[in-house]
């Protein structure tokens, strides 16, 4: 009986531990993105980062360019190649301070901040 009490609360433990630790690991990704999809996500990045590029130069207002610049950080990060991370996590860096200077009534460095993603969405497309 001393032995059960003894060792049966780690036996739980454990097992508990074993049975909660792989559904832990899955809870973020579902699946990974295939090469269609991936290809579908640059454009689509390129082409909601050219449409904020366009807003904010028509003057259009500071939501509708905010849209925009969220619909391509959101889009882009549907792009997982390992070869591309660096220039994604600078491009979808770029949004984030263009979002910050669109905020802070900047435009001039909000449209830098969105050729310099542009460029680097692009750059991510011909080197996919």
């Amino acid at each position: 009986m001393k032995l059960l009490k003894k060792y049966l609360p780690s036996l739980l433990l454990a097992l508990c531990v074993s049975v909660i630790s792989p559904m832990a690991s899955a809870v973020g990704k579902i699946e990974n993105t295939s090469t269609e999809e991936v290809k579908q996500a640059l454009d689509a990045s390129v082409k909601a980062t050219e449409d904020a590029l366009a807003a904010l130069k028509s003057g259009a207002s500071e939501d509708i360019v905010n849209d925009h610049i969220n619909n391509a950080r959101q889009l882009i990060k549907r792009v997982e190649i390992n070869r591309l991370d660096v220039i994604r996590t600078r491009s979808a860096e770029n949004l984030k301070k263009a979002r910050q200077a669109v905020s802070n009534g900047q435009k001039d460095q909000a449209e830098d901040f969105l050729a310099t993603a542009l460029k680097g969405f692009k750059e991510m497309q011909s080197a996919f």
